[in-house]
């Protein structure tokens, strides 16, 4: 079955990204949002990076917009829209802060391999209120010791009667402390098994909360698993899939986790064009007077272009069903690096300034790093990218040698 309606593409002047085109619904999503963030986030983007909470008005007037609900099927609660179409949403919603799209993430992570492996029973008791928003997901597999192991997990699921005895610990789980379910993944025997763990059972123990140099607000950190009960029905997929569940998960998980920094690049742009534009040396603006303001400015636009065109690109592979695992790497490689490095460049564009609290350049750097180490790590990223591109290349080998 799968996931995503595609949407019917019209041609339009606006944001066409080489041959690839928005439907109106597409456009209609971008302009709603960017409104959204224009008006209600970015005039308290500082509060909320300081909170992590929207206040209650610009809550309801964000669940009301249903961003997670255009891209899952209708019969869970979805309005059978194009993944391109989340994309667009996590893409502007970025642009001032991203407590509002780590949720939107977040809850895709549950929702996704529940609707690929879940039973009916797991689908329509969880799908409705993730796709809303009204209850937060979260995804386990980091431990102490494990990074993309599963032969390293420790955290083991024992068959009892009508159902598994899960003990172990999970480490920067991000929404463990206010999750409302989860995705863990655990040891059965020699194989890997996903279950759908609910945070108000016994045996599902919060430990400490992390302070990273990114944000503040978002909660993460570790969680313990004491005897906690998993019934049958609990288990996604079958027992002994886990692993491939991980890897299809985070496969698409990854473009969606990149489209966020995609905003952030945005943001570091605008904010250095305006800079250039009004920062002034001898009375003339910095970005007419100095050539390598400029070159810097041409390397930061062609970068995002960049992004954006393969970004759009595999969107387009999955509305139409492609396989994206390795494109998922390829792309959070390219935007880990550029989007890291725009934000440098709008660092050092801004002086002595883009150190300063006042000024917002710092913090986008900051979170630029984000994407240097979170849904994988970048030399993982390379050697899915390799060995990928290295089995294409010996298909077409045996095609075309005797």
């Amino acid at each position: 079955m799968g996931l995503f309606v595609p949407s019917i593409r019209r041609r339009n002047s606006e944001d066409i990204v080489m041959d690839i085109s928005f439907s109106f619904e597409e456009l209609e999503i971008k302009k709603a949002v960017r409104k959204f963030v224009r008006n209600d986030i970015l005039p308290i983007y500082r509060e909320l990076d300081e909170r992590g909470e929207l206040p209650e008005e610009i809550r309801k007037k964000f669940l009301s917009m249903g961003l997670l609900r255009s891209v899952f099927l209708e019969a869970y609660g979805g309005v059978g829209g194009s993944f391109t179409g989340l994309i667009i949403a996590l893409k502007e919603l970025s642009y001032a802060s991203l407590v509002p799209s780590w949720v939107v993430f977040e809850n895709f992570m549950l929702a996704y391999p529940l609707l690929h492996y879940g039973s009916d029973f797991l689908k329509a008791t969880y799908l409705p209120g993730l796709i809303s928003l009204d209850t937060l997901g979260a995804l386990a597999f980091t431990e102490d010791d494990t990074g993309s192991d599963p032969a390293q997990l420790k955290t083991v699921a024992k068959k009892a009667d009508g159902g598994w005895i899960i003990n172990g610990s999970k480490r920067f789980i991000t929404h463990s402390g206010i999750c409302n379910h989860m995705i863990i993944f655990t040891k059965t025997g020699d194989n890997t098994t996903a279950f759908l763990v609910e945070s108000k059972k016994r045996g599902y123990k919060v430990g400490k909360r992390e302070t990273f140099v990114h944000t503040k607000a978002v909660d993460n950190g570790d969680v313990y698993f004491e005897d906690y009960f998993a019934p049958d029905d609990h288990v996604i997929g079958k027992v002994g899939q886990g692993f491939e569940i991980l890897l299809r998960t985070e496969a698409i998980g990854k473009i969606a986790f990149s489209s966020l920094f995609v905003g952030v690049g945005q943001r570091a742009i605008d904010l250095s064009l305006n800079y250039a534009r009004t920062r002034t040396h001898r009375g003339s603006p910095i970005g007419h007077k100095f050539q390598m303001t400029q070159a810097k400015l041409a390397r930061m636009i062609t970068k995002l272009n960049a992004i954006n065109a393969y970004l759009y690109q595999v969107c387009a592979k999955v509305d139409c069903g492609e396989d994206i695992f390795l494109d998922g790497a390829a792309l959070k490689l390219l935007v880990a690096n550029d989007i890291k490095e725009i934000t440098s460049d709008a660092m050092e564009i801004h002086g002595a300034y883009g150190l300063s609290e006042e000024y917002d350049v710092a913090n986008l750097y900051r979170i630029a790093i984000i994407a240097q180490v979170v849904m994988g790590s970048l030399d993982i990223q390379r050697v899915i990218t390799a060995k990928g591109m290295l089995a294409m290349h010996g298909e077409i080998c045996e095609l075309v040698l005797p």
